[in-house]
């Protein structure tokens, strides 16, 4: 560590002779450099007596802490006073000095007595324990040692203290005593001066009473731990190689690890040495020292050693690091993980072969498809077909018909105030020249500013427009909105300004619900991104809805609030212009729409040229909003922790984020006390006390007007409420009274509920609305006045290449904090108050990073698919967004999908494929509720797809976090630990209560069990919408035996979602439920290599998250002890989840676990299962290992299944063939000559038979049974094995030697009569390279 130059450097006055100049600039220090600056030193050393009166004019020279100190005069040099007073930080003036009473009571002059008062220990706490850190017991009892440690640290020497013996008067009566002074202060040079005075009878005592005091000063200006003194250079975490990449610490330990393996060195030796600066780390690799790494702590020091040894090997051979990179991306760089052992009995080894040989004697074997054949691109349809032909009159009736309604409406008196109103907004004044515009271009470009009505107002322009030239009838407008909430209440918004009721000419379609316009043409839909995309699938898939209406008819699509720029959106503008194209091609009318606030338009414009290659036009109409009085931190806080909410400062979350938003001079100035630990500013929870106290000051300092608050996420908004509800001090507002309630916006919350905010409220009540950007765009809250905004929100990022996804919260752009501002404006004057610094607002990014570039991509590629663009692959309909992703994220989208079987090798569409795309979840999730259908398991199946798509419902408040997990862990079953699992029992619980109307008891369930009520209400509403979507797929018709094959999907009873009893008769077996639940997980799966770690496809190292049931700390000492020993647990995991922490790359947990056996994982859950020498190899990195005659039986069943499972899907995707279309055919395995579909004719019906529907049902019965059977041997033989004396861990098998290269084997023993299995000779094997 080097110190500045500064803590060292003479003093300016006093190297430099009176009169000469120093032409240097000043040198410029950081806030806690300026404690240090240097003085002149002291001539003499004088005792200074104790203190005197300070003069009250100020200093010119102001401290560098003066903020710090209330603006406190600097003392002058110490060679400038007579009597020197002490200088400590709390020190106050004196007047009477003790000299001067001894005087006025007449008596002799004492020749030694000192300067009082009597600086005791009593005095020296009252005078300068001032530092809102409580010092040390430690520090407190021998305070010469920080004393001294601060001083060494600084000037490298000890202080020098000084002892004088004298008499101090106490009162009347002269006491005599050891002064003792420490002459820090002269010795420091520091400003502002400290002077540590101590006085006591023992010469010794006395200077330690001097030591403390002068401790207590340091400690109230934060400087007491030397090393604040000290510029804090930010640790080094990465490094930029020679290609211009840059290294991550995770990386270089990950490169160096992939490095001795592959040249069979041990792995990397560290030696650490303490040096003054801190330390230095060697590495040392195969008996050679090849690095060093120097920083503050061993951390740092590590961190730079691996950077910098990464860094020259890379430069040395350039092509083995790009060798390690393409290895990282599979997870190959970290080799084979370790061994899992597989036991079964005997006789259950035969019955998986008995099995085996049943299943491949049945039709639906025999009929199965080839596994290596090719789907063939997909058909491309005769879009002509889709024209609808319409009844001249009929259309004229309608729009006769609308035409009458539109007089009634302008005669209408009821009416005349609406229409005033309508007509006063901004966009109207503009109608004409925006009418024309849309007229004379195919896509028109609209810049409306907040308050212009556009929203509301340009639909109906267009759609009246129709009306009144009698033409309403061919009008079709769909407008999109990026949520639910604002489809759903634009709609009844625009039905009243109409005088209509909902479902006449205005409607929407959202997710769950939907009140479509009547028939007939003349109409406007609003609906989310999400449900259009979905309608155009179905369209120009050939599945139109006939509810939904044929898109020919649409004239107008409208998009809403486009600068959001969310996947659905930028995938819609592909979809769009796309069919511009089309309805070019065919002369057909048809108009795009983009309208936004904070748009820059120049992106869409360059997207959507015209037919003549000039960019699309732009039409802007002004607003009608009021203005907005802006205030952030720095204006508000410092009066706002002046009142009866100063304790706000006190609180560490609060004092961390206001010194890292203000800067600590600032924070410190205005009362807020140095945070007593250290945050990198992304760690930085939000300030919540201080969010309370700021809807506190707002309320008291208006007398009207809702306030809505700006939050990233749900966990936010119950964190805000909470600290309203139940603040950590006092609130001069109570928020538990009706005056104030408290309304949640959130999409989890039902609509019903999140509608209320557009009610009128009972006089003198004030809103206070808590909100994700929900409330951002489009919906317009009544009376909103007031807006406080976190300026965050939460973001979806995933790494393909590490199947990680992570939802984090991450600082808006400008634009939306503009936006967010903007709504404080809609009725009148407002106000908005930033939780953020007016230059950290400032510099905010002008938007944040589009959905396209960093989530999964897996659902995106299946609409692509779904959509079939003629002519274009995948790849090319993503390159034409309008911000493209990366082609590895794409290709890394289409390798997943490949895996889950949606896709063939040649990108294809697989049956099984065709069939997802009718399950509105993703890919895995729509195998989990197929799966759970054919295995008679669908209802538990459909509840843990919702939940697996869902937020966990139970939730973790942060004072009552250790409760809320026991009440979790209590819904486990200890023979199957899983987090899904127990969610499914608790949910179970739940509906049986909600179900029967016992609502009281129900949300008494919620309070008691820490379960989230919106959450399972969402869960129900997702199974219910799986359920319709299973029904309408032709999945039940051939579960359950074909038993429900003739029921029709749009019966009473299906819309009553009850699922059939004979598709739940496998709903309590735990061992399908589970292996359920590794089909959804695929291929996120670890193995545990110690108590606390597990190994993962491409992890070497992760740990199981505090939240999940299967944390170490959750199970029991008898779940530990009836574990075998050795034995290598597997787990599947839903997600994958980092907590960076400086210089280290952080820890990756693993979050929503389930336990699993190796029968489960390889029969469910390993995509690629290889036959080596000593068992299986899955998935190129987890072993498998045991009887291999039984684990060869293992994996013919698997591909007999599989097979089984791909005719399955043919079978329901050509029964639902329309009329018309041409699916492929693929070849069949077992037929001896070659297949020639186009021979076929189609004449063969590949239809499932009756035949093979018996038969589905009779193989999964079979495997349902030996799952079960499996479990219970797996159950009998850990109960006898706590019946025996433990087996250390770690300790081989009795057969261990005989396996190849050694080592233990873990999980159970293979029984001693079939070693004649245990290896294949000559089989290859990449056990031996682990």
């Amino acid at each position: 560590m080097q110190l500045d130059p500064a803590l060292t450097r003479p003093s300016t006055s006093a190297a430099t002779p009176q009169g000469s100049s120093d032409s240097r600039p000043p040198f410029k220090r950081s806030y806690s450099q300026q404690a240090v600056q240097p003085l002149p030193r002291a001539t003499s050393s004088t005792v200074p007596p104790a203190k005197k009166p300070r003069s009250t004019s100020p200093s010119p020279a102001q401290s560098p802490f003066a903020s710090a100190r209330q603006s406190k005069p600097a003392m002058p040099p110490f060679k400038n006073r007579q009597r020197a007073p002490e200088a400590g930080p709390s020190s106050q003036p004196r007047h009477n000095s003790s000299r001067s009473q001894a005087k006025g009571k007449g008596r002799s002059v004492v020749k030694d007595l000192l300067e009082g008062p009597l600086h005791d220990e009593k005095y020296i706490e009252q005078e300068h324990k001032k530092s809102p850190i409580p010092l040390s017991p430690v520090h407190k009892s021998t305070p010469k040692n920080p004393l001294n440690n601060f001083y060494t640290f600084v000037k490298n020497e000890v202080p020098e203290y000084i002892s004088v013996p004298g008499t101090v008067m106490s009162g009347d009566r002269p006491v005599r005593i050891w002064r003792q002074v420490d002459m820090t202060t002269v010795k420091l040079d520091i400003e502002p001066p400290i002077v540590g005075i101590g006085d006591h009878k023992d010469k010794k005592q006395s200077s330690t009473l001097a030591a403390l005091s002068a401790v207590y000063q340091l400690q109230e200006l934060g400087i007491l731990d030397p090393k604040k003194l000290v510029p804090t250079k930010p640790a080094v975490t990465d490094t930029t190689l020679s290609d211009g990449s840059v290294l991550t610490y995770v990386q270089a330990r990950s490169f160096m690890d992939y490095y001795c393996r592959k040249f069979s060195f041990e792995q990397p030796d560290i030696e650490y040495i303490s040096s003054r600066t801190g330390w230095e780390a060697i590495m040392t690799v195969g008996g050679r020292r090849i690095g060093l790494g120097a920083g503050t702590t061993k951390k740092a020091a590590l961190t730079t050693c691996y950077l910098d040894v990464t860094k020259y090997l890379e430069s040395c051979d350039q092509e083995l690091w790009k060798t390690y990179l393409e290895a990282a991306k599979t997870g190959k760089d970290l080799g084979m993980g370790p061994r899992v052992s597989f036991s079964v009995s005997n006789t259950l080894g035969d019955t998986i072969g008995d099995i085996c040989y049943d299943i491949r004697k049945t039709s639906l074997y025999r009929n199965r498809p080839s596994r290596v054949a090719l789907a063939g691109p997909e058909p491309e349809l005769n879009t002509n077909t889709r024209i609808r032909w319409h009844n001249p009159n009929a259309m004229e009736a309608r729009s006769r018909q609308l035409w009458d309604r539109r007089q009634a409406y302008l005669t209408d008196e009821k009416m005349a105030r609406m229409r005033a109103t309508r007509t006063a907004l901004p966009v109207y004044g503009k109608a004409k020249e925006v009418l024309s515009h849309i007229e004379e271009n195919e896509v028109t470009i609209l810049m409306a500013a907040t308050g212009s009505g556009k929203t509301t107002q340009i639909p109906q322009i267009i759609l009246d427009e129709y009306i009144d030239r009698q033409e309403g009838s061919t009008c079709n407008i769909i407008c999109t909105q990026p949520r639910r909430l604002a489809a759903i209440s634009v709609a009844d918004r625009i039905s009243k300004e109409r005088g209509e009721a909902l479902g006449q000419s205005i409607g929407y379609q959202v997710r769950f619900d939907a009140k479509l316009p009547e028939r007939g043409g003349g109409s406007v839909t609003f609906c989310t991104t999400g449900i259009f995309l979905k309608r155009l699938q179905s369209v120009l898939g050939g599945q139109a809805d006939t509810a939904s209406g044929s898109f020919d008819d649409v004239t107008h699509v409208i998009v809403d609030e486009v600068h959001e720029r969310d996947i659905d959106t930028d995938l819609l503008l592909v979809v769009l212009k796309q069919i511009l194209a089309q309805k070019r091609a065919k002369k057909q009318t048809f108009k795009i729409i983009l309208m936004s606030a904070t748009i820059d338009p120049t992106l869409f414009q360059e997207y959507f040229r015209d037919q003549a290659g000039e960019p699309a036009k732009v039409i802007s109409v002004p607003g009608r909003s009021f203005p907005v009085t802006k205030y952030f931190m720095g204006d508000y806080v410092p009066k706002l922790l002046t009142g009866p909410m100063k304790w706000v400062a006190n609180q560490e979350n609060v004092a961390q984020y206001i010194h890292r938003e203000l800067g600590p001079a600032i924070a410190m100035q205005i009362g807020v006390p140095h945070p007593r630990n250290e945050s990198r500013a992304e760690d930085l929870e939000l300030p919540y006390p201080l969010i309370a106290a700021t809807i506190t000051h707002v309320l008291q300092s208006s007398d009207d007007g809702h306030v809505l608050v700006f939050l990233p996420g749900w966990e936010e908004i119950i964190a805000t409420q909470k600290a309203l509800n139940s603040p950590l001090g006092p609130l001069p507002i109570n928020f538990n009274s009706n005056k104030y309630p408290i309304h949640l916006l959130h999409s989890s919350i039902p609509l019903q509920e999140q509608q209320a905010i557009f009610e009128p409220p009972p006089a003198g009540t004030r809103r206070i609305i808590l909100s994700t950007n929900i409330a951002e765009t489009s919906i317009t809250i009544p009376d909103v006045v007031y807006v406080i905004d976190t300026a965050k929100i939460k973001e979806q990022r995933y790494d393909p290449d590490r199947h990680m996804s992570s939802l984090v919260s991450a600082w808006v752009g400008s634009s939306n904090l503009n936006q967010r501002a903007g709504r404080a404006g809609r009725h009148r004057s407002g106000e908005y108050f930033g939780i953020l610094s007016k230059s950290h607002a400032d510099a905010l990014h002008p938007h944040q990073t589009v959905e396209m570039k960093r989530v999964d991509l897996s659902n995106v590629v299946m609409h692509v698919k779904a959509l079939n663009f003629p002519g274009m692959s995948v790849e090319n309909v993503l390159a034409a967004a309008i911000e493209p992703p990366e082609a590895a994220r794409v290709a890394a989208a289409m390798k997943d999908l490949q895996m889950v079987g949606a896709l063939d090798s040649a990108k294809n569409l697989t049956s099984l494929g065709r069939v997802l795309l009718q399950i509105p979840v993703d890919a895995q999730m729509g195998r989990l509720v197929l799966y759970g259908s054919f295995f008679r398991c669908l209802d538990p199946a459909l509840t843990l797809a919702a939940i697996l798509t869902n937020r966990d419902p139970f939730m973790t408040p942060m004072h009552l976090k250790e409760q809320a997990r026991k009440v979790k862990n209590s819904w486990t079953t200890e023979g199957f630990r899983s987090d899904p699992l127990a969610t499914l029992k608790a949910f179970d619980v739940w509906w049986s209560m909600q179900s029967r109307g016992e609502y009281i008891s129900a949300n008494r369930f919620c309070v008691d069990n820490f379960l989230s009520k919106p959450t399972l209400l969402m869960i129900q509403k997702i199974k219910a919408h799986l359920l319709q979507a299973l029904y309408r797929a032709g999945v039940i018709g051939v579960s359950a035996g074909g038993a429900l094959a003739n029921v029709d999907a749009n019966n009473v009873a299906i819309k009553g979602l009850i699922v059939p009893p004979a598709l739940n008769t496998n709903r309590d077996s735990f061992p399908l439920l589970t292996a359920l639940i590794t089909i959804a997980s695929q291929p996120k799966f670890g193995v545990r290599t110690s108590e606390r770690s597990f190994r993962t496809s491409t992890d070497k190292v992760a740990a199981i998250h505090p939240s999940s049931v299967n944390h170490p700390k959750k199970m029991s000492e008898s779940v530990m002890e009836n574990s075998p020993p050795n034995e290598k647990q597997l787990y599947a995991f839903a997600e994958k989840r980092r907590n960076d922490s400086l210089g280290t790359g952080g820890q990756t947990f693993l979050v929503g676990t389930t336990r699993l056996d190796p029968l489960t994982y390889i029969l469910f859950g390993a995509y690629h299962v290889e036959v080596v020498e000593r068992g299986l190899e899955c998935d190129d990195w987890l072993p498998i290992v045991g009887d291999v005659r039984v684990l060869d039986e293992i994996q013919r069943l698997k591909r007999s299944m599989e097979s089984c499972m791909l005719r399955v899907f043919e079978g329901i995707t050509m029964s639902r063939q329309r009329a018309g279309q041409s699916l492929p055919v693929l070849a069949r395995e077992d037929v001896e000559e070659e297949f020639d579909a186009d021979d076929d004719d189609g004449k063969r019906d590949y239809s499932l038979s009756s035949e093979e529907v018996q038969d589905l049902d009779l193989m999964t019965r079979d495997i349902v049974g030996l799952l079960n059977r499996f479990s219970d041997e797996r159950i009998a033989a850990q109960s006898r094995q706590t019946s025996r004396a433990p087996t250390p861990f770690g300790s081989p098998l009795p057969f261990a030697a005989r396996l190849p290269g050694g080592g233990s084997v873990s999980g159970y023993s293979t029984p001693s009569g079939n070693n004649m299995f245990q290896s294949r000779p000559g089989t290859p094997s990449r056990f031996r390279r682990m």
